[in-house]
């Protein structure tokens, strides 16, 4: 008997013989056709793709050992030549600031019974706070570079990492420009490996926060297994002037000196502990028609800065377009949001940030508290801001509470750009 196979092979070419060439010929094109579309037309195989997640795993804020109430402060502008012709009002800028102490790095602030017998008065006793500027920068760097070892070893002991995985330095400053700066004493202070890669970012504002935090997440992002450390610091006080400006009367009432430092680091949700407030995303918009809001400039008598009068309306009408287009970027809503971290850039920009968004006082209580107990300090105040919000989330964790779910935090920067991150649970 003739094995099964053969007889089948023996019929198909039995019947080809009888078909035309021609016929087997476009038959073969379409077959060939058909695999060729299946093969290169189906999806590809899905990979599995752990997401890393940037998240801060150490953070520190710091002040100058020199804490002035505001009663204190409005005594010393009242004597100030150059405010003779604003004392009728200065009253009134300053305790409407809801403002009750602020630090300063200097003892010229200060009552002389609560001064360092060892700490002289920087500016000269003529009443006119006239110093070169090269002479600001010379005592910002003195009394800077103490103030950010201080911080930045308090970051990293928080965040228990190895001194040699820090590889990525970010200083954040607006009120100090020097070369070699602070990233230079930061990493001979700390003892940091020479090679770190360090980046300055600088006359950002009360922004530059959002800005630091962008460079070190990208850093950690791209460099598994290696930390980035950001720190800001402002030291506003060496370049006050008392001019006989509103301007210049705000300014004293509000800015003071102070400095934060994050240890940032970047993993799969899997690898962060648990309960961690992660970077999920960084968000920025410059403003149209707000060039005037902030100004900053380096004059030869010191950093000044220029707040215009419409700045609290520029906040107000356009914060709520920022936060519902970042927010929708995720398909979110301001009703996801659980926690508000508002720059305490002063009274009016907290309340026009509240009103811009819809954001009742209680929900922007952290910033209202900062802003009473330090002041405006410029890049470091929202990350003091912060600090409030994750020591309440990780005790509501430890308690086996679920803590917050997702929140904003956001500042301001010369332009008028509104800059932020958002901060969630994973």
């Amino acid at each position: 008997l003739l094995d099964y196979k053969s007889i089948l092979l023996n019929m198909v070419l039995d019947f080809l013989a009888t078909v035309n060439p021609n016929v087997l010929v476009a038959a073969a094109t379409v077959v060939i056709a058909t695999l060729i579309y299946v093969i290169f037309s189906a999806p590809p195989a899905k990979k599995t793709v752990n997401k890393i997640y940037p998240y801060m795993v150490g953070m520190a804020t710091g002040n100058p050992k020199y804490k002035v109430t505001q009663k204190e402060a409005l005594n010393i502008a009242m004597q100030a030549k150059g405010c003779a012709e604003l004392r009728n009002v200065l009253e009134r800028i300053y305790t409407n600031s809801r403002i009750s102490t602020r630090h300063m790095a200097i003892p010229d602030f200060t009552e002389p019974s609560q001064r360092d017998p060892n700490d002289e008065l920087f500016f000269p006793n003529d009443g006119t706070y006239s110093l070169p500027v090269q002479v600001r920068q010379e005592k910002y760097k003195e009394v800077a570079v103490p103030l950010v070892t201080d911080v930045c070893k308090r970051a990293i002991a928080d965040a228990g990492v190895p001194l040699h995985l820090i590889q990525k330095l970010v200083v954040v400053s607006s009120t100090g420009f020097l070369g070699p700066s602070l990233d230079c004493e930061l990493i001979k202070n700390l003892n940091l490996p020479r090679s770190t890669d360090r980046s300055l970012i600088g006359f950002m504002g009360c922004a530059a926060a959002m800005n630091g935090y962008r460079i070190a997440m990208d850093y950690a992002k791209n460099n598994p297994g290696k930390y980035a450390l950001m720190v800001c610091v402002e030291i506003s006080s060496v370049h006050t002037t008392f001019k006989n400006s509103i301007n210049d009367a705000i300014l004293h009432a509000i800015f003071a000196d102070g400095a934060a430092a994050a240890v940032i680091a970047a993993k799969p949700a899997n690898e962060i502990p648990k309960g961690t407030l992660a970077i999920l995303d960084d968000h920025g918009w410059l403003m149209e028609g707000t060039e005037d809001g902030i100004t900053l400039a380096i004059n030869d008598d010191g950093i000044s800065c220029t707040l215009s009068k419409y700045l609290p309306q520029y906040i107000s009408k356009n914060m709520g377009g920022y936060v519902d287009s970042f927010l929708g970027k995720h398909n979110l809503s301001r009703s996801d949001v659980e926690f508000w971290a508002i720059h305490p850039g002063g009274r009016r920009i907290i309340e026009e940030a509240q009103n811009g968004l819809g954001v009742t006082e209680a929900q922007a209580a952290d910033s209202w508290a900062v802003l009473d107990n330090y002041g405006n300090m410029l890049s470091p105040t929202v990350m003091f801001v912060l600090e409030r919000i994750f020591k309440r989330h990780r005790e509501a964790i430890a308690r086996g509470e679920k803590g917050y779910k997702l929140g904003l935090a956001f500042s301001f920067s010369p332009g008028v750009g509104a800059e932020g991150i958002m901060l969630g649970q994973i």
